[in-house]
């Protein structure tokens, strides 16, 4: 009994170990980000995106897959601070959802960069979403890095999502 109870517990750890090992890092020169290799990453620029990030066992429905997306915006006005862009994007959720509801709203320091983290749900249609959005600011450029889900799917994502996220990092040049 003694050696069933340990051969369980070093095939566990074993089968763990080989799925943290499976991510794939991908980089280009501005940024990098980390991702599980069963997602499914599109760079092909669709919707103005730079990289469009989906899990291939979605649990969300046909009308709707969870989603990570990342758009870069280049800034004409050197004005606009990351507090500035943070009002632009709390009234953007207000305006694009119905029944809005910005959960929290914060300006955090990750790795030594100013990042501006919104969690917030609302409806859009007949579907209710949950988004967590992490916006940067750096080299007259924004980062605006969004995942996405159905609200009933959220508390499933939401750990490997965030992993995803918080992959993410900028290169300086």
């Amino acid at each position: 009994m003694k050696n069933l109870l340990i051969i369980f517990i070093l095939f566990t750890f074993i089968i763990n170990a080989q799925e943290q090992s499976k991510s794939i890092k991908y980089e280009k020169d501005n940024y990098s980000i980390e991702y599980p290799s069963n997602w499914i990453l599109n760079d092909s620029g669709e919707s103005g995106t730079e990289i469009f990030l989906y899990p291939t066992n979605s649990e969300s429905s046909d009308v709707f897959t969870e989603n990570i997306n990342l758009i870069v915006q280049n800034l004409n006005d050197t004005t606009i601070t990351l507090e500035k862009y943070k009002g632009l994007v709390e009234n953007q959720i207000s305006e694009m959802l119905t029944e809005p509801k910005i959960t929290s709203s914060e300006i955090e320091n990750k790795g030594g960069l100013k990042s501006h983290q919104l969690i917030a749900g609302g409806k859009s249609g007949d579907y209710k979403f949950k988004t967590i959005i992490h916006t940067y600011l750096m080299n007259k450029q924004i980062y605006t890095l969004t995942f996405v889900t159905l609200y009933e799917n959220y508390k499933n994502n939401q750990i490997e999502s965030l992993r995803i996220m918080d992959s993410f990092n900028l290169i300086k040049n």
